[in-house]
């Protein structure tokens, strides 16, 4: 076996990425190679303690800014006889000739970047996987939880809130339908309640109903039915004595900050925004 070392002063992600895509061309085993990501190298000595598991036949890719430290990992290379591929450092430089500026040699920056870049990835795979209630584990890992009876914006509010960085989780309310006992366990600062008129909802999902072809003469879109949910979603909002947001004629990306501010004003420290 080949074991293929991702090094990097950031994530390694993009360089694992490069690698994955350079191996998609060969019929290779999956027991034939292995990829080991290293990220995060930030002195000679981490470099020093993986040419100590390296092999002759192994190969490394390196994704350094530093140009010490990839200059370091490039001489041990030599030394050792392993074959090390350069992903960044032309790059780089072709791009300092070209732009005439500067490398600002400041791995930090490229970390942050990608660091955030997978915040919302994982906040955005976070809402997608907690939409709707249809997994109750995310409760306590979640920065927010939005409480609304259908179709007041529950899921469209978690992804743009998601591409903020901010893991949210929502649950429908309806009252045929108890909430999980954990919702009373967790830190009602992070819970938010959304609300709207029974005429603006009425609205909302006949159009809805048009829009799948069925009938508007259905229970779900009857004011009758609609009051009954609102009276409820009520009632488990104040149960759980959080604050309630109006979405009717609000945009999406209003209701958002209204509900970061609430967060924030309630003492909620959402390292991520």
């Amino acid at each position: 076996m080949i074991n293929i070392y991702v090094l990097s002063d950031s994530l390694g992600n993009t360089a694992t990425d490069v690698v994955r895509a350079g191996l998609a061309q060969f019929d290779c085993n999956k027991d034939e190679y292995k990829v080991i990501k290293i990220p995060g190298i930030a002195t000679k000595e981490d470099i020093d303690e993986v040419f100590e598991r390296i092999q002759n036949k192994d190969i490394i890719v390196q994704t350094i800014v530093e140009k010490k430290l990839s200059d370091y990992t490039k001489n041990l290379a030599e030394e050792n006889n392993i074959v090390v591929i350069d992903i960044l450092t032309k790059l780089l430089q072709t791009l300092e000739n070209k732009l005439e500026k500067k490398i600002k040699n400041r791995p930090g920056e490229i970390r942050k970047l990608g660091e955030s870049y997978f915040r919302r990835v994982d906040a955005l795979e976070f809402a997608v996987r907690y939409d709707d209630g249809k997994d109750l584990n995310g409760l306590l890992e979640a920065d927010i939880v939005i409480l609304g009876v259908s179709r007041t914006s529950k899921t469209p509010l978690s992804m743009y809130l998601a591409n903020k960085n901010i893991k949210v989780m929502n649950l429908p309310l309806v009252p045929e339908v108890n909430l999980p006992k954990e919702i009373y366990e967790i830190d009602n600062r992070k819970i938010i309640g959304l609300t709207t008129s029974i005429e603006h909802l009425n609205g909302v999902r006949e159009e809805r109903m048009k829009a799948l072809g069925v009938s508007s003469q259905n229970s779900y879109s009857t004011e009758l039915r609609i009051f009954e949910e609102l009276e409820y979603a009520d009632s488990i909002m104040k149960k759980l004595n959080c604050p309630v947001i109006n979405v009717e004629n609000k945009a999406i990306e209003e209701t958002a900050e209204i509900i970061i501010d609430i967060i924030k004003e309630r003492g909620i420290n959402i390292t991520n925004i």
